[in-house]
């Protein structure tokens, strides 16, 4: 089997070191180029896009001379079992592909794209394509009326977790490739047929040739049509290549698939918790604090390193047929990068709380729920004071015995964010709440209109002495939109202060090499 895949590596490589340039050169003729901003990008010039197409192309091609090469043209009239489910990736593929275009090029609402997801997704379901049982650790589970519902979350999950990821120089490639290796790794020790390891080989041979253009700096990006594609077809081979016999079995692919679902998890439950849109951006997420304690290269050597193990571990699990690898893998990974601090934590620190203040409710006596308070705090990112914030509006809320006071803050500019809550255990009924929600408001250097950035929420029974509570409360925020002005700015001229110290560490560095070099040169000439 070794020859065929290495072809196949080797076209798709140089199919993409052809195509990337020409791609790039149509990518900034026709407009279709990523411009920088505040909130969660981290380039600082406008980047082409359209990498996607070029990864599609370069993996149709790469395909078709794999399947030559392992068996002949011959293989093509064999492959008519096979047609329709092919035919159907190729169209699916097709059509994310241009729904992420035209998202890249006029950028379409979260919900828009979410609904072409999805009947995207249902078009590969129906075409066959189903998990009618998942296998996990020896155990058969029938579906039954679950199946096609959990086969379109999983290939939901597959598009939109490879996309998230995509918002770092060569990140979401990084990962692609070295899922998709994995994945072709496993559909060969599990024995099957040549056309699903050819495939998944031509995607990893793609992505390699396409990191050589999107390595830090990078010259094109992915864009929504690549990551969204990338990930539609991982889903797929996913599903394909952990077929055994009736069932799918779920534990080595979602162990290879672990940094990309990971992600998407923390993202979801980070912006549950906090009370945001799960369509709101921040800059919470795996490749941007990443890059904010590895830097761009070592970023990718973290997440190579990362990739590597969690792949090898899921191919031996299925090897040796010793499942609980798989939990020994991925718990290797998921615990280097919470306990570490390098990502996850703050979204850990969120899920327990809340999951302790649930269970606490058990032990509180009725008559005591509306007066038992809960409190908990968290620094999802970065290290501003936030106390002198937050301790006076907990103070307010104990003396005009309110039932919830909430904040909730992200200045993605600034590397920063925090959500801390001060409640009953048991709140009044919404239809006895007197809720009131400030937004707060910053603003960004070089700019001169204000910008959200958060909320504070306040809620107290009804009645005649909450609204003036809440009336006093409205009288003083102006105050404490002050404490939160003067907050950020602090965080900005530290900031600011923090770059300036790189900066001039960087000059220094250049500085000392050109003296070197200018020494050597004098030795030579010496």
């Amino acid at each position: 089997m070794t020859p065929f895949i290495l072809v196949t590596l080797a076209a798709a490589f140089i199919a993409m070191l052809v195509l990337v340039p020409v791609v790039r050169a149509f990518a900034i003729r026709v407009g279709l180029v990523d411009n920088p901003d505040a909130e969660r990008k981290l380039h600082d010039r406008p980047i082409a896009l359209a990498g996607g197409l070029a990864v599609f192309i370069a993996t149709g091609i790469a395909f078709l001379v794999g399947i030559a090469y392992e068996s002949g043209w011959a293989e093509f009239g064999k492959m008519t079992e096979l047609s329709s489910r092919w035919f159907v990736l190729l169209g699916a593929s097709s059509a994310i592909l241009i729904v992420g275009l035209i998202d890249d090029k006029w950028a379409l609402r979260g919900r828009q794209k979410l609904l072409a997801q999805y009947v995207i997704a249902m078009i590969v379901v129906g075409s066959g394509t189903v998990m009618r049982s998942i296998s996990l650790f020896g155990f058969e589970i029938p579906l039954g009326i679950f199946a096609i519902p959990v086969s379109v979350l999983w290939l939901l999950l597959a598009i939109n977790a490879l996309n998230l990821l995509d918002g770092a120089d060569g990140m979401a490639t990084t990962v692609g490739a070295f899922v998709c290796g994995g994945l072709a790794l496993l559909s060969a020790s599990s024995g099957h047929s040549a056309s699903t390891v050819i495939a998944a080989t031509a995607l990893c041979g793609a992505l390699l040739g396409f990191l050589v253009f999107n390595r830090p700096p990078a010259t094109i990006f992915l864009g929504d049509a690549g990551s969204m594609m990338i990930g539609l077809m991982v889903g797929v081979l996913a599903m394909w290549c952990s077929l055994k016999e009736s069932a799918v079995v779920v534990a080595a692919p979602v162990a290879i698939l672990v940094l990309p679902l990971f992600d998407s998890s923390a993202a979801i439950i980070r912006r549950w918790m906090t009370g945001r849109s799960m369509y709101a951006t921040d800059r919470g997420h795996l490749h941007h604090l990443l890059n904010e304690k590895f830097g761009p290269n070592g970023m990718l050597l973290v997440v190579a390193g990362l990739c590597t193990l969690s792949s090898t571990i899921a191919v031996l699990s299925v090897r040796f047929n010793q499942d609980w690898l798989v939990l020994l893998g991925a718990g290797a990974v998921l615990g280097f990068l919470v306990l570490t601090r390098t990502f996850g934590h703050s979204e850990c620190r969120l899920l327990l709380g809340r999951l302790y203040h649930f269970a606490h409710s058990f032990a509180v006596r009725p008559k005591d729920c509306e007066s038992a308070k809960h409190l908990r705090s968290v620094q999802i990112q970065g290290d501003g004071c936030w106390e002198p914030v937050w301790e006076p509006l907990v103070e307010f809320a104990k003396r005009h015995d309110l039932a919830k006071v909430q904040i909730d803050a992200n200045m993605a500019w600034l590397h920063e964010g925090y959500h801390a809550t001060w409640q009953s255990i048991r709140l009044p009924e919404k239809s006895m709440q007197s809720v009131v929600r400030i937004p707060l408001f910053a603003t960004r250097p070089g700019e001169d209109e204000s910008v959200p950035i958060g909320k504070v929420e306040v809620i107290a029974n009804s009645s005649h002495e909450s609204l003036a509570q809440l009336s006093y409360f409205l009288e003083h925020a102006e105050e404490l939109q002050a404490q939160v002005s003067y907050l950020v700015d602090n965080l900005g001229k530290k900031n600011a202060a923090a770059r300036k110290k790189k900066t001039n560490a960087a000059s220094a560095s250049t500085s000392d090499t050109l003296v070197g070099s200018e020494e050597v040169e004098a030795v030579h000439t010496s």
